[in-house]
């Protein structure tokens, strides 16, 4: 299979979703997307780990102990090089107008509670809720990211499709419906 979209996402989020220890991801248009408001092109993307807006502060418990145990994921590469080794597929996307409900996600993620709350009244109130199934490729791709991919945006339109191989589901089929039912029902009650 081959993918040629990207989704930038924290490093350290990158890595706590890597893990199994994250399931959903918050999102609200970057200033580079067009009227700023975020767009979900297609359900399946590379994850593209990037430093951008990157905060200590904005991670929770969870995040600060993966933190705390490998710093080295704060750290830009030492190469222009970039490597991405996860492909993620959007299993339900929810535009969460109840703020009330936004505290849902936060057992499936490690934003804190005042970064969820500061991202969900950027601008205006409202965020999207993507839930995603992460799959470890095979067959990693490393790119040299351009000025194009740079910035406050989403999503990277790579130069051409990239090959992923086989790709390996990162929490096992059961465990995953199991917290995306839950997490689903918590966000719609």
């Amino acid at each position: 299979m081959a993918c040629q979209l990207a989704l930038k996402e924290w490093n350290i989020v990158c890595e706590a979703i890597a893990r199994g220890q994250q399931i959903v991801l918050a999102r609200k248009g970057g200033i580079s997307e067009p009227e700023g408001e975020f767009e979900l092109p297609k359900n399946r993307f590379w994850l593209y780990p990037t430093h951008f807006h990157e905060a200590e502060s904005k991670l929770n418990g969870m995040g600060k102990m993966l933190l705390a145990d490998h710093p080295e994921f704060t750290q830009p590469p030492a190469t222009p090089e970039m490597t991405m080794h996860l492909v993620c597929e959007v299993a339900e996307a929810i535009y969460l107008e109840d703020e009330a409900k936004l505290d849902a996600s936060l057992f499936e993620q490690i934003l804190n509670r005042e970064a969820l709350h500061m991202r969900y009244h950027y601008r205006a109130p409202g965020i999207h809720m993507l839930v995603v199934r992460a799959y470890e490729a095979t067959q990693s791709a490393t790119i040299i990211p351009t000025a194009a991919m740079s910035g406050c945006k989403s999503w990277v339109e790579l130069n051409e499709p990239l090959e992923t191989g086989d790709l390996q589901p990162v929490i096992a089929d059961a465990d995953f419906e199991v917290r995306k039912n839950l997490l689903l029902s918590a966000l719609r009650a």
